[in-house]
């Protein structure tokens, strides 16, 4: 009878603790949230614009991740077509609240492949979204390059919401030292839920005669979880 009450006992208390164990599962810190991919078309005068932005953990508790820009530029033009696609990816690995350090390639339709080493800066809350990326390539001409991205994106109610964004880069030939190519891209509308849609205005300038090629119209954007 004894050793019946005593195995007893020894059940309830594992039992009364397996239930706290989950208890504090259940009432602890939430996970941390992964970034969403934002995914835009613009649609202006010229042409049409795809964007694509993934910025994500290897795992949610690693100082490692992976960060992807890619935009195509396709012309409305049937002849003399001047389409364009620029793409970076780096594995990311944290240095010190927000600051990274990050090594990987740029791809763009005019230099093709090129090793590319740089920092990123991250600062994220509800409503506000600030990145800053520069970077070198390390082989060929060098080119030192600056990509910079401001969001401020506030909610009026649960659903609805402003969307802005001015999105700017600069690349710059060191080797050579001339303009290369830069542009600022800017954006305000409306969100609603993960959506958003509005006005849009691209200024891109090209090469070091820096030619001038403004384009305006509309987009649609989305953020993939």
């Amino acid at each position: 009878m004894k050793s019946i009450i005593l195995t007893a006992i020894l059940i309830a208390i594992s039992v009364t603790d397996l239930m706290a164990q989950q208890g504090e599962v259940l009432t602890g810190p939430p996970p941390k949230m992964s970034p969403p991919i934002p995914v835009e078309a613009f649609a202006g005068d010229k042409g049409l614009v795809f964007q694509m932005i993934v910025n994500k953990r290897f795992s949610p508790e690693s100082r490692f991740g992976f960060f992807n820009v890619t935009n195509f530029v396709g012309d409305y033009s049937v002849e003399d077509q001047r389409n364009q696609f620029l793409s970076q990816s780096f594995v990311t690995a944290d240095i010190w609240k927000g600051l990274s350090a990050n090594v990987g390639a740029s791809l763009n339709y005019m230099t093709g492949f090129r090793p590319s080493a740089g920092l990123q800066y991250v600062f994220a809350n509800r409503e506000i979204l600030a990145v800053i990326l520069p970077r070198f390539d390390l082989t060929q001409t060098y080119n030192f390059e600056t990509f910079g991205l401001f969001e401020y994106k506030p909610k009026f109610d649960q659903d609805w919401g402003l969307y802005t964004r001015a999105q700017a880069l600069y690349n710059h030939n060191s080797k050579l030292d001339f303009h290369d190519r830069s542009y600022v891209w800017l954006r305000v509308g409306a969100a609603y839920k993960n959506f958003q849609f509005g006005l849009g205005a691209n200024f891109d300038v090209y090469g070091p005669a820096k030619i001038n090629e403004n384009s305006y119209g509309v987009f649609i954007r989305t953020e993939l979880f």
